[in-house]
Formats: structure tokens, C-alpha cells, sequence
């Protein structure tokens, strides 16, 4: 029998082609995972979903409370609203991050073979994580939230200050929104010829009032209120070397409100208290003043205002 006759090159072209390697894609045709979103998908390591991604979160979350712990909210409130705002986004959406991302591990981490305590120790743990994220927001930040976005988009505005040459003073009207006591300093540094500060306001930020107050002590400036000085508006008032008053004035004291614990309600009255006593303030208006809860107020007849220091005189009539 004659031998077969050898294939052709064209032949052994084919046969040779499907056992070649396929080709390979491109480095820009793959598809790019980073590690967000490997974590997210639980495609890393456990200990390394664990461990990794919690400190990134934690660093995160330090790093911006830091940053503002460091700004002064009534010199920068908008800033210091921006801080507080990522702070808590990356407090929670990492907190869900993490968590979804160490139950999905977790889940892989047993159908490779591992450790089904280990796993189910650390799904419940992502799972909590999670749980614990809602009850944040739930808690505490869906009520500071709105109040904190207001003063981020400038919606909160401060007390209006503007300056009165006839009378050598600046005028403060309004809410002591967070940007008043920055208003009424910006106001006093374009005007060092003026010597009094009239305040006509139902008070706002309890720190806004004890800023204002210490402002006007550092310059050494005189106070009047000819309408209504009430809540951190009194201490603001405090402020002033000379504290007139005139004779339909009405002065409004009750504690400090709005805080999220009763420590940090009697921190806050014990600062105002403090530096109004320091003014030379009778300590006994003060404590009946801290005794009004925050949602009533105590107006003292102008007798006791002058009586306990509060204020210092009667404004003459030319005032």
C-alpha cells in the first residue's frame, strides 16, 4: 500500500490552530476592580476584609473629626457643617461598607472551606455592623442632620450687624445664628472708633452668645438693650464693661436647650455661668435663670437685673 501522502502546510495550519492559546485581552479590554470594590463584593481575604477595611474607615472618620475638632464653628461654620457632615457619611456608609463586604467574605470564606465558626462569627459581625449604622443615623444624626445642612448651605443666616456713627455703636439684630459673633467682630475691626454694642435679640447658639460676649470683654466695649436681650443674647450682654439697660428692656433667662444629654446641658449652663459671674454677675440670678427650663423663660424686673449686676445702669434717655 502506498504511504498517505503527507498534509499540506495550509493542513497542519488548522490542526495546530485550536490548540493554540487563546488571545489574550488587552490590558485596557479587562476589567479594572479596585479595591472598594473587591471588598464590597467579599472577593478579598477575610482577615483582610476584616482588618483593612475597618482601620480605612476608622482613619477616615479620625482624620475628618480631627479637622473639626480644629475649626472654630463660629469663626467657619460653614466649614465646620461640611466636616461634620462628611464625618458622618463616612462613619456610616462605611460602617455598611464594612459590613456587607465581611458578610459576603465570610459567606466565601465557608464555601472555600473554612472555618464555619469563623465564618458565621464574622458574617454576624458584618450583619451588626449594618444594624448598627441604622441605629446611628436613627438616633442621633436624622435629628442634627437638617440643622447641620441648613448652616452648610448658608440657609441659617446670622444676626444682622450693621453700625450706627451717630451713636459711636454697632447694632445686632436677629438670631445669633453660627456667623454672628464673625458679623459683629469684621464689623468692630472695620469701625475701632465705636464703643458700644446694642444687642436686640432672642438669643440662638448658646455658643454664639458666650463668643460675643467674650468678644466684646476683649475689646473692652460697653453694652445696651433697649428691646429684647433674651437666652444666649444675655450673655452676649454680659460681655460689656458698662451693661445699660433702659427702662422697657426686657432681659429673658432659662437654661441652656437642645443638647443631647443632660451632661451637656449643665456643661453648657456652667459655661455661661461662669463667665457671667466672672463680669461680676450675682450667682443667684444665675441659678434661678439655669432653674427655667428651656422652653419657658424668666424676664426680671429691671430692679433685680440691676440689683444682681446684670445690668449695671439705667440707659439715659438720649440712648
Amino acid at each position: 500500500m502506498a504511504a498517505p501522502h503527507p498534509p499540506s502546510p495550509r493542513q497542519l495550519r488548522e490542526r495546530a490552530r485550536p490548540m493554540a492559546a487563546a488571545p489574550r485581552k488587552s490590558a485596557a479590554a479587562r476589567p479594572r476592580r479596585g479595591y472598594w470594590r473587591r471588598h464590597w463584593r467579599g472577593e478579598l481575604h477575610l482577615g483582610t476584609t476584616v482588618i483593612v477595611g475597618a482601620a480605612i474607615v476608622w482613619a477616615v472618620f479620625n482624620v475628618l473629626r480631627w479637622g473639626q475638632a480644629r475649626v472654630d464653628i463660629t469663626d467657619r461654620p460653614e466649614l465646620s457643617a461640611g466636616l461634620w457632615l462628611a464625618e458622618v457619611s463616612t462613619l456610616m456608609l462605611g460602617a455598611v461598607w464594612w459590613g456587607i463586604g465581611v458578610a459576603r467574605a465570610a459567606a466565601a470564606h465557608r464555601a472555600q472551606g473554612g472555618s464555619s465558626l469563623v465564618s458565621m462569627l464574622a458574617a454576624a459581625v458584618g450583619v451588626a455592623a449594618c444594624g448598627w449604622a441604622a441605629m446611628v443615623w436613627f438616633q442621633s444624626a436624622r435629628h442634627h442632620a437638617p440643622e447641620v445642612w441648613a448652616i452648610a448651605s448658608g440657609k441659617a443666616a446670622p444676626a444682622q450687624v450693621t453700625v450706627d456713627a451717630a451713636r459711636g455703636e454697632a447694632v445686632l439684630v436677629g438670631d445669633l445664628e453660627f456667623g454672628s459673633k464673625r458679623a459683629l467682630r469684621r464689623v468692630l475691626d472695620a469701625h475701632p472708633e465705636l464703643r458700644w454694642v446694642r444687642l436686640d435679640s432672642r438669643g440662638g447658639r448658646a455658643l454664639e452668645g458666650l463668643r460675643i460676649g467674650q468678644l466684646i470683654a476683649e475689646r473692652g466695649l460697653d453694652t445696651v438693650v433697649s428691646g429684647e436681650c433674651s437666652s444666649a443674647c444675655v450673655t452676649a450682654f454680659a460681655g460689656g464693661s458698662r451693661r445699660w439697660i433702659a427702662r422697657s428692656a426686657r432681659l429673658g433667662l432659662h437654661s441652656a436647650g437642645g443638647a443631647v444629654s443632660a451632661e451637656e446641658i449643665a456643661r453648657v449652663n456652667a459655661e455661661h455661668d461662669a463667665f457671667m459671674r466672672e463680669r461680676g454677675v450675682a450667682w443667684r440670678v444665675l441659678d434661678k435663670g439655669q432653674a427655667v427650663a428651656a422652653d419657658s423663660i424668666w424676664f426680671p424686673e429691671p430692679v433685680t437685673l440691676l440689683a444682681s449686676r446684670l445690668a449695671t445702669d439705667y440707659a439715659p434717655v438720649a440712648r
